[in-house]
């Protein structure tokens, strides 16, 4: 197999028009932003170094990564950002490269280990057993199941709910895990996915997964992947935020519960043991006890109090800390000393040490490099500690021992260049591509942003943002993305426009998100309120969806533990942050937002931004230069003349 091309075929052959994907699919259209990708993949593969591609919406940039990934005798890697994308991926996709292109493609689908059944646990509970309250119905599902599954995968049970607890008993977790002890090792779900990956040309991964793999260096049951040459990072622009999150490490008092409560029947036969881990559950009840203030997340090292001093919250608690870790030391210390312990006293002891290593990490008061932040959660308390950056350990443990990195998404760069991206992340010496979108925004959106108008810290701002919202739902009838950047804001104007409009209303959170989705496509004149998690990797083609209209320019909140880590490291360094940091986060996260209303050459469609400081503030020009080009207006009649002069297009 040559490094320019396949069975004999050529990226040319398959791309070009006339190609095989012409020839094979009826509604392919010769895109020329979707050949430059697959030329600059396959050139990047070829000569070994990482590549960075923003492809705009409609390049087709999964075929475009995918197939020339494919020319190489090397194993490859493809991570998502979510299921739903890796669901994607593997069951529409690659089914179609096999059946046109590489019939012999040998690709395996792999989640992380809670999404697996542990075949021990299975045979060793009981329906009747501690916390299995409830279970008895579905346990004869279960195990007609288990005769069935090939995978032992948890999305097959369409039955069991996302908040159904019996899974929790039952799942492959790594710190439940007996690894190579296990009598039914060679048929766990685990070790076969394991050995299916080993023998595939391709693996399909989600970031979680991959990140969880790749922090996980010296662990051999937690890690899951073989050795691969190339990577694939689609949706890269979620890569930092994920990967500080699984650099990181974190503790809670639910976790200790669990610890002692599996502890206590595990040793329930020596007293002494017993005595032991109930001191460890007092001594960490009074230690996350000590943690002060209401629901919400807390800097530990740089903690407010409510006179505005701020002190390390890890010295005034550092008496209850110490009473914890002798309690774990001693309980550590006598478990090793027993003769003779049962097999499931291995990942206890896994998880006493790990727990141990967390607390001193997060206790250790020299290292400035992490950021240490504790969040308080109905009855639990979360104690974090994370890398404030993660592109020196991306250099590392990623960059400099992958042979190729492709990172690609509709939104890395700002004012049209990857230079942020690229250090967020540490990517040495990148290639680049930029592949516009191949839909022509100039004809098919047009982009509102007032002129005059109060500044979202005005109190007038709210009611004369309902105004605005009203007129333009008018326009469109409704078919609407409501975009906010606070829950308090949505659920306000979600509040007023019940009184006010006679559309359809939907609220994120009152409905699971693919619920909430479905429901929106099929209700006329539907019209969503939603948050964050709607922003980005939500796709709505045709009529459903006529207007996405964002409240506010979506600034990260400098209060959040991590951002004002990263905020405080980048002033001392001399830096302004809000240019260097805030405000190019602000224009991915508006990028994002705003792509959910073109999906398709057919779609048409009013972009609304409700924030004047687009028009009034000397950083605003930096978000209008990295938008899509389009007709940028203030005047409200202008999206009237738009949509009347697109009606037939738009109800077609």
């Amino acid at each position: 197999m040559s490094g320019n091309c396949r069975d004999g075929i050529t990226l040319e052959d398959i791309f070009k028009p006339g190609g095989i994907l012409e020839r094979r699919f009826p509604s392919y259209e010769y895109r020329p932003s979707q050949y430059v990708i697959a030329e600059a993949v396959l050139d990047a593969i070829r000569n070994r170094y990482p590549l960075c591609v923003e492809a705009g919406t409609g390049t087709g940039k999964t075929l475009a990564y995918l197939i020339p990934s494919l020319f190489c005798n090397q194993r490859v890697i493809v991570s998502t950002a979510t299921k739903n994308l890796q669901d994607q991926l593997f069951s529409k996709d690659i089914p179609f490269i096999r059946e046109h292109l590489f019939p012999s493609l040998s690709v395996t689908y792999m989640k992380g280990r809670q999404n697996y059944l542990c075949l021990r646990k299975l045979h060793e509970q009981s329906p009747s057993g501690e916390g299995f309250e409830g279970a008895q119905e579905h346990w004869g599902a279960l195990s007609k199941w288990v005769q069935q599954t090939e995978t032992g995968e948890r999305s097959e049970l369409s039955w069991m709910g996302d908040e159904d607890t019996l899974w929790r008993h039952l799942d492959a977790r790594s710190d439940t895990c007996t690894g190579q002890r296990c009598s039914l090792f060679d048929q766990c779900y685990v070790t076969r996915m394991r050995q299916r990956a080993l023998e595939s040309d391709l693996i399909v991964v989600n970031h979680a997964l991959f990140f969880a793999h790749l922090a996980l260096e010296n662990d051999e049951i937690g890690r899951l992947l073989p050795n691969f040459s190339v990577l694939i990072l689609d949706e890269a622009h979620e890569v930092e935020e994920i990967a500080a999150n699984h650099f990181g490490k974190r503790i809670s008092n639910y976790q200790i519960e669990e610890f002692c409560r599996q502890s206590g029947n595990v040793f329930s036969d020596c007293a002494e043991l017993v005595g032991l881990v109930a001191k460890v559950q007092a001594s960490s009840t009074d230690f996350f006890n000590a943690f002060p203030g209401l629901m919400g997340r807390y800097s530990l090292n740089f903690y407010q109090q409510p006179e505005g001093t701020t002190l390390d919250l890890r010295t005034e608690v550092l008496e209850q800390f110490r009473r914890l870790q002798r309690s774990l030391l001693a309980l550590h210390h006598n478990i090793q000393s027993q003769s003779r312990l049962p097999g499931e006293a291995d990942p206890l002891v896994r998880r006493l040490e790990q727990m141990s290593a967390t607390l001193e990490e997060i206790f250790n008061l020299e290292n400035t490099e992490n950021v240490y932040w504790f969040e308080k959660r109905s009855r639990g308390v979360f104690l974090h500690v994370n890398p404030i950056e993660v592109a020196p350990i991306l250099r590392e443990k990623l960059f400099l021992r992958t042979d190729t990195t492709i990172l690609t998404s509709a939104t890395l760069t700002t004012n049209n260049n990857f230079e942020y991206f690229k250090e967020r992340l540490g990517i040495p010496e990148p290639r680049e591509v930029i592949a516009a979108s191949e839909f022509n925004y100039s004809e098919q959106a047009i982009l509102y942003i007032p002129r005059s108008f109060p500044e979202p810290r005005s109190t007038r701002y709210l009611p004369r943002a309902l105004t605005a919202i009203q007129e333009i739902l008018g326009i469109t009838r409704g078919y609407a993305f409501l975009l906010f950047t606070s829950f308090a804001h949505m659920n306000h104007v979600y509040e007023a426009l019940r009184e006010r409009t006679s559309f359809p209303l939907l609220r994120q959170g009152d409905l699971p998100k693919n619920q909430l989705l479905e429901r929106f496509r099929a209700t006329p004149h539907a019209v969503l309120c939603a948050t964050s998690s709607f922003w980005q990797g939500v796709d709505v083609q045709g009529d459903a969806l006529r207007a996405v209209i964002i409240d506010k320019l979506p600034f990260l909140v400098p209060s959040e533990p991590l951002v004002a880590a990263r905020i405080n490291l980048l002033e001392k360094e001399g830096v302004n942050s809000f240019l260097r940091y805030t405000v190019p986060e602000a224009i991915i996260t508006l990028k994002q937002g705003l792509g959910r209303l073109i999906r398709s050459r057919q779609d048409r469609g009013i972009l609304a931004v409700l924030d004047t400081r687009l028009r009034t503030r000397n950083y605003g020009k930096l978000f209008l230069e990295s938008l899509p080009s389009c007709t940028v207006t203030d005047n409200i009649n202008d999206l009237r003349d738009f949509f009347q002069e697109n009606a037939s297009r738009i109800e077609s």
